[in-house]
């Protein structure tokens, strides 16, 4: 059996989240700002998700199949029913997705990489997790993004970041 769970460093990015949504909420409160409330509201649903999935999440991999626990939430899927393993860049870091034949993915709670704290076992946990089917079934297939997809994926996240950053300026400077 493999058992995965989140890198531990994630909390020191969202652990500053979690302080600064509440923040943003109370300035857009006593300055109304529909930005400051917009985004305190986000990074603080976006930062009590991610701690939930840090303190909850597992993947277990066995010989037959998965069990995904995911804020909550908990999956299972057989080896015959997973086609491959999809590296999904998402706002936040990148995520990796089971995939079954009928075109249905099942987030896993690891491996995860973060936008700014790259877990540096990530690839690592990502091909002995391709290799757990058992019974002389083949390594699952890993798709990863397209260059073009990564780079626009990377964009969108530094033009978030910033944005974020800028509107915990403007309501704190204001």
């Amino acid at each position: 059996m493999l058992r995965l769970r989140p890198e531990w460093r994630s909390p020191f990015i969202a652990l500053p989240a979690l302080a600064a949504g509440p923040v943003l909420l109370l300035a857009g409160v006593l300055d109304p700002s529909a930005t400051a409330l917009i985004t305190g509201f986000g990074a603080t649903a976006g930062a009590v998700r991610s701690m939930v999935i840090l303190n909850r999440g597992v993947t277990e991999a066995w010989p037959d199949g998965l069990t995904n626990r995911l804020a909550g939430r908990q999956a299972e899927v057989t080896w015959e029913r997973v086609v491959r393993l999809v590296v999904v860049p998402t706002v936040f870091g990148r995520l990796v997705q089971a995939e079954e034949r009928d075109g249905a993915r099942i987030s896993l709670a690891a491996p995860r990489s973060g936008l700014i704290m790259r877990s540096p076992g990530f690839r690592d946990q990502l091909d002995e997790l391709t290799r757990m089917p058992g019974g002389g079934r083949e390594p699952v297939p890993v798709h990863t993004p397209e260059p073009a997809q990564a780079v626009v994926a990377y964009l969108v996240q530094t033009a978030l970041a910033l944005g974020f950053i800028g509107a915990i300026a403007i309501a704190l400077l204001n």
